[in-house]
């Protein structure tokens, strides 16, 4: 009886050992994720339905105008240089589209690091974590937010004019059984913030 327990005990630590090591191996990787993408964030003044709409309208002006200078760079630090330079520019274009479409509550754009929770996004999920963000609030931003990737860019309608879109997906791929270590990860992260 004696050994049956000692191997029962032996055979849990092991278990332990093994799902704790992946986890921080895990964990890890979910920093690398998390170091590579800038994203784009907008969140809309209200939860009306104009306010929801105009923010939709303003994802697409915002991508059509600046995703393509963004697409041009080669890592993250080039493309947070890029959207730093281009931020008076977004705020700028930003509020005369919204006054265009006639509302005057304006747009604050900045470039910010701010915690994102596990996202699937197409093809791809994306892990929790403190995440770089171009985010561009529309007047009181206490509204539904919509976000995406612009760098690597994956932002649709942008991603479908871009030849390696499946290279791109493959470098951030949806491994089989990743939701639940994702959840996993959210509520160890969160115990120690």
């Amino acid at each position: 009886m004696k050994r049956v327990l000692t191997s029962i005990f032996l055979a849990i630590g092991a278990a332990f050992f093994f799902c704790v090591g992946g986890f921080l191996t895990f964990a890890e990787n979910c920093e690398e994720v998390c170091g590579e993408v800038l994203r784009l964030h907008i969140p809309a003044n209200s939860d009306s339905e104009a306010d929801q709409a105009i923010k939709l309208k303003l994802r697409d002006f915002v991508l059509g105008e600046f995703s393509g200078e963004l697409s041009e760079c080669k890592s993250l630090a080039e493309a947070e240089e890029k959207a730093e330079e281009l931020l008076p520019e977004i705020e700028r274009k930003s509020t005369e589209f919204l006054e265009r479409n006639g509302f005057s509550y304006g747009a604050k754009a900045e470039l910010v690091t701010m915690d994102f929770t596990t996202r699937e996004y197409d093809t791809l999920i994306l892990p929790a974590g403190r995440y770089r963000a171009i985010r561009i609030t529309l007047g009181s931003g206490e509204g539904h937010n919509w976000w995406c990737v612009i760098f690597p860019q994956l932002c649709l309608p942008a991603a479908s004019k871009i030849e390696n879109t499946e290279e791109v997906l493959a470098n951030f791929g949806k491994p089989q059984g990743i939701t639940i270590k994702f959840a996993l990860f959210e509520w160890l992260q969160s115990l120690f913030r």
